[in-house]
């Protein structure tokens, strides 16, 4: 059987290695990189001139973030600190002061999560109490850590801590595949063939020694790797065409919201935990007014503060101008949706919106802090829950997706209140999304007089089972390789 020319330089150098060596020593010996190794030891496996072993080993280092908090520590564990050593608490502001910016997130859903901290409000500043002293089991975890290597020699435990630390861009792991080569005793490197002469050949006369391999004029050119719209972005563009052959409108709006909207017109209590720093991203440097008719301000004021004219008694509280003024990035696609029903204030309305919202939040599988959501309402006489389950289920039927259930829920703008959970084939029921009717207190400021039906959906996790993704994170990927492994393109 002939071998080509670099299958048989493999071969010869294999055997001046003593008839044994690994793919890394093979491609240094020959000055080639290890990857163009694994093609040639598979081609001389199969015509019997070498054995393959494979070893594969799952390795693990830690990032230069991590680094970083084996030498400083856990930036929950100097939190702790910094709230001991100031009697128990400290201004939310200094705590972010004393962290890098990815680290506050992390740091205070650690806390959260545990009991050790929590934010509270006093005279209208947040701060952060020291409510436990806990410990971090991460951090004497990082630092055994510290030299990397193979998972397989880590304990349980620090298996089980080791992805968290991964889950947290602290440690990254990476499977590191060994392949070791044997020759076949009594099998040497054959003639050669070659797929073309060079002058180097003809001058040598290794010409009389080689065969040419046959042209075939009817073999079929590669295949060319066409450019295509990204997977995910097909997928929003469909859920945009959907509601839209349903005969809604679509809204959109800016990225930077003003508290006003994004909360308030919703009945969200200037106090509520979400409009803390650490569920919500506050915006600097940007002098941003409420784009809003005064007496719209007013009617939202006094909703808070007594109930208005909603038939409610608000939240009791005296409502803050400036802390409506301040600005963020939009939390929710409902912005969107109160922002059309304010200039929208005769039945019937339709509108869905399909955008970008941002939220502090621990990234994993499931979890992002940019993520999009597709936002809706349904307004005029009669409406009702019936006809919100219905579009629900329209919604997810023109999708593909049928097996979706409901139950009750808690939301600050909506009552009644819906979640919606659909099924992914790995993750299991995962929400997707909440949804109910407006109540009083936000529609009536709006000046709408007739019941509306509302959802946010959570559109991304659609798309992971579309797409037959179990990672979140990878909706987003741009390497061509992981799109053609997937078989996108």
């Amino acid at each position: 059987m002939s071998l080509s020319q670099s299958e048989a330089s493999l071969l010869e150098c294999l055997e001046r290695m003593g008839g044994k060596a690994d793919a890394a020593a093979l491609a240094s010996k020959l000055g080639l990189p290890e990857s163009s190794i694994f093609p040639l030891s598979s081609l001389l496996s199969t015509k019997g001139y070498v054995t393959l072993t494979e070893e594969v080993n799952e390795r693990f280092r830690l990032t230069e973030e991590g680094e970083r908090c084996a030498k400083e520590g856990m930036p929950e564990t100097r939190v702790m600190g910094m709230l001991e050593s100031r009697g128990g608490s400290a201004p939310l502001t200094d705590v972010s002061a004393a962290l890098r910016p990815n680290e506050v997130s992390a740091a205070l859903g650690w806390g959260r999560k545990t009991g050790a901290f929590a934010i509270e409000r006093r005279d209208a500043t947040s701060v952060l109490v020291l409510k436990a002293a806990k410990q971090s089991e991460l951090d004497a975890a990082i630092r055994r850590m510290k030299e990397g290597g193979d998972t397989s020699r880590l304990s349980k435990e620090d298996q089980a801590l080791a992805v968290q630390l991964k889950s947290r861009g602290l440690l990254e792991m990476k499977e590191v595949k060994r392949l070791t080569l044997a020759a076949v005793p009594g099998k040497h490197a054959a003639e050669v063939s070659l797929n073309l002469l060079s002058s180097e050949i003809i001058r040598s006369g290794r010409w009389k020694e080689v065969t040419l391999r046959p042209y075939d004029v009817r073999a079929s050119p590669p295949s060319l790797k066409i450019g295509k719209r990204h997977p995910y972005i097909a997928f929003l563009e469909e859920t945009k065409e959907i509601f839209i052959s349903m005969g809604f409108e679509e809204t959109s709006g800016p990225f930077v919201e003003t508290e006003f909207w994004n909360f308030d017109v919703l009945f969200q209590a200037q106090d509520h935990p979400a409009r803390a720093i650490h569920d919500s991203f506050q915006v600097r440097g940007v002098e941003q007014g409420i784009d809003a008719p005064e007496d719209l301000v007013q009617r939202v004021k006094a909703t808070h503060e007594s109930g208005g004219g909603t038939g409610s008694r608000g939240w009791g509280y005296s409502w803050d101008l400036k802390i409506a003024a301040q600005p963020l990035l939009r939390t929710q696609m409902t912005v969107e949706s109160v922002r059309y029903l304010a200039s929208h204030k005769e039945p019937p309305v339709k509108a869905f919106s399909l955008s970008k919202v941002f939220r502090p939040d621990v990234i994993d599988a499931r979890h992002m802090i940019e993520f999009s959501q597709l936002d809706g309402i349904v307004g005029g006489e009669g409406i009702n829950v019936r006809h919100l389950l219905g579009v629900l289920k329209e919604f997810g039927h023109r999708l593909g997706f049928d097996d979706i259930k409901f139950k009750p829920s808690y939301f600050p703008f909506t009552e009644p209140s819906i979640e919606a959970y659909i099924k992914h084939p790995t993750l299991g029921w995962i929400e997707c999304l909440g949804s109910g009717l407006f109540r009083p207190e936000v529609l009536a400021p709006l000046g709408i007089k007739f019941p509306v039906i509302a959802w946010g959906i959570g559109i991304d996790r659609f798309a992971m089972i579309r797409l037959g993704l179990n990672d979140i994170r990878d909706l987003n990927t741009t390497s061509l390789e992981k799109l053609r492994q997937w078989g996108w393109w």
